[in-house]
This record gives structure tokens, C-alpha cells and sequence, in this order.
């Protein structure tokens, strides 16, 4: 929220910085090497190291495009209400609530610590989990086609999205 309300951030001539500073935080404070294994975690053991290392790179890329993007477009000036943490499964889960005028989304963290920092392996928003979501359009697509069929279309992608914008 701060990148995007910053005074000498805002306006469509400075969108480029503040996708820039967003991606880097993204980068920094989630596991997705972790999240990328868990999107395919019914797959992993079946596909080649080659592959693996193919389909973390492509999946980290545009999982911090499409979450950089989410950031400009959805989130703006509106207030982020802290509602506690509790135990998980493999951590803590962090709740929040975006607080909109005429909406409140529910938006829970589940966060691992690592090095002696708290580091988010899943946003679970309005009850929708962005790992499972992956994983259950991946399975999808490797069961119809193959890995090699996700992984072209991941390529795909990727040349497609470019910078963000």
C-alpha cells in the first residue's frame, strides 16, 4: 500500500516504478519456489529435474507479473484491517480484510518463518486459495494434454505478458 500511494509514485508515468518496487517485494517476501512445487505437488515426483527447474522458473515469473498486476489495478488508498493470526497446518495463518466503502475482502496469509522471517506460501483470498487455484487448472491440463503441454503454455505466456505494465 505504501508503493502505491507514495505522492512521488502516483500518475500512469510512474505505474513502471511502482510495478518495479511491487515485483520486489513480491520476490522478496513469498516462497515461490514453495508455491511452485505446490501447484503441480501431484506432478512433482513424476517430471524430470530439467522440467522441474523449467516450471519453477516460468511459474515464479508470471506469479509475480499476475500479483504485481493485481497489486496496480486492485489495491489503491483503501485501508487493510488486521484481524489476528493463528496456528496452520505448516505455520501461522495471518488474516486481513481489505476495507472498501462498500466491501470488505477477506484476504488470509499463510506464512512460514525462514532465516528468522515470516514468509507468505499462500494468499487465500475471499476463500479462494492461489495455490489450490494453480493446482487444480495445472492438474487439469497436465491430465488432458501433458507436463510438456503446461509447460508450452506457460512459455506462451510468458512471452505474451512481457514487462508489466
Amino acid at each position: 500500500m505504501e508503493i502505491q500511494t507514495r505522492p512521488d509514485l502516483q500518475g500512469d508515468a510512474k505505474r513502471q516504478e511502482r510495478a518495479r518496487l511491487i515485483r520486489r517485494l513480491i520476490a522478496a517476501n513469498f516462497l515461490s519456489e514453495d508455491m511452485a512445487r505446490e501447484s503441480i505437488r501431484y506432478h512433482w515426483d513424476k517430471v524430470s529435474p530439467r522440467q522441474r527447474a523449467e516450471f519453477q522458473d516460468l511459474f515464479i515469473g508470471l506469479f509475480q507479473d499476475s500479483y504485481t498486476r493485481m497489486v496496480l489495478n486492485f489495491l489503491q488508498k483503501e485501508t487493510i484491517e488486521y484481524r489476528g493470526e493463528s496456528a496452520a497446518d505448516k505455520g501461522r495463518m495471518v488474516r486481513t480484510v481489505i476495507m472498501r466503502a462498500n466491501e470488505h475482502i477477506p484476504v488470509d496469509y499463510l506464512v512460514d518463518q525462514r532465516g528468522g522471517r515470516w514468509l507468505i506460501r499462500d494468499v487465500i483470498i475471499d476463500g479462494v486459495s492461489i495455490v489450490d487455484n494453480y493446482n487444480n487448472t495445472f492438474h487439469r491440463v497436465i491430465q488432458t494434454e501433458s507436463f510438456d503441454a503446461l509447460l508450452n503454455r506457460m512459455r506462451v505466456q510468458r512471452r505474451a505478458v512481457g514487462d508489466v505494465s
